[in-house]
């Protein structure tokens, strides 16, 4: 099942192992990663399906005896759209509305491909938090799942976020560099956090966040910037979101 391919030293080791093996492993999110962005997984979840593509991941997984399972260090957006095609494969074929799962029941080439996984053996947490920044060191993760220990303040923003992920779909991209009027589920996370800081807010005073970025989005509503396509200006009006028109320091500035 999974096969060593390299020993770093007594508590580090590197594994080949089948995508159907891997993706039975009891598998969970390290608790200070951020949740997956499923716009993301989706995309990616798709990208294999259509494409076939050649897999050449590396997974980063930490392994604690005190903890059930293994944790995902690195790659928890890979493996949840693995997940993903898991599920909708499984799923009874629809006739009527099909999707590119429903064509496509037979996975066994994606299966039997194998990928790499780095995994470490009861690290302490200092040294967990060094691998994951250091993976992460060229893409932007929020501060709000590296420095922060504010639980209300997690729970807070991440609310906040699936909610407009859900109303307002069509602004949030996965790509890292949304143009505009559209997001990201990072940049979000940053703009909230940017105010529960400014505002220092409680558990009593919570709904003052969303408050703000609804004051923002009428401001920006009413005063459309120069040189905005009509393209992007069209669909804000669609949606009625207009907050993501402008960035995250100009938005700041506003605060």
């Amino acid at each position: 099942m999974f096969e060593l391919v390299h020993t770093y030293n007594d508590n580090h080791y590197m594994y080949k192992c089948k995508i159907g093996d891997l993706i039975k492993q009891p598998m969970i999110n390290w608790s200070y990663n951020r949740p997956p962005d499923m716009i993301r997984c989706n995309d990616i979840a798709n990208h294999i399906i259509t494409k076939k593509p050649v897999l050449d991941w590396i997974f980063y997984i930490s392994y604690n005896s005190t903890r059930e399972g293994y944790q995902i260090i690195d790659g928890i957006h890979r493996y949840t759209a693995l997940k993903i095609i898991e599920t909708e494969i499984n799923k009874p074929i629809d006739f009527i509305t099909p999707s590119i799962y429903s064509t496509n029941q037979d996975i066994t080439w994606l299966y039997d491909m194998y990928i790499i996984c780095s995994i470490r053996i009861n690290p302490s947490f200092g040294e967990e938090v060094d691998w994951f920044q250091g993976l992460n060191k060229s893409i932007p993760v929020p501060d709000l799942y590296i420095i922060n220990k504010n639980n209300h303040k997690k729970e807070t923003i991440e609310k906040i976020v699936n909610d407009w992920q859900k109303d307002y779909k069509q602004h949030f991209m996965s790509n890292r560099k949304p143009n505009i009027p559209n997001t990201n589920r990072e940049i979000f996370i940053e703009l909230l956090s940017l105010i529960y800081d400014k505002y220092e807010i409680t558990p009593t005073t919570e709904n003052k966040i969303e408050e703000k970025i609804y004051d923002l989005n009428y401001i920006i509503q009413n005063n459309i910037p120069r040189k905005i396509s009509q393209k992007a200006i069209d669909k804000c009006k669609q949606s009625g979101c207009y907050l993501f028109l402008l960035k995250n320091d100009v938005l700041e500035n506003m605060l």
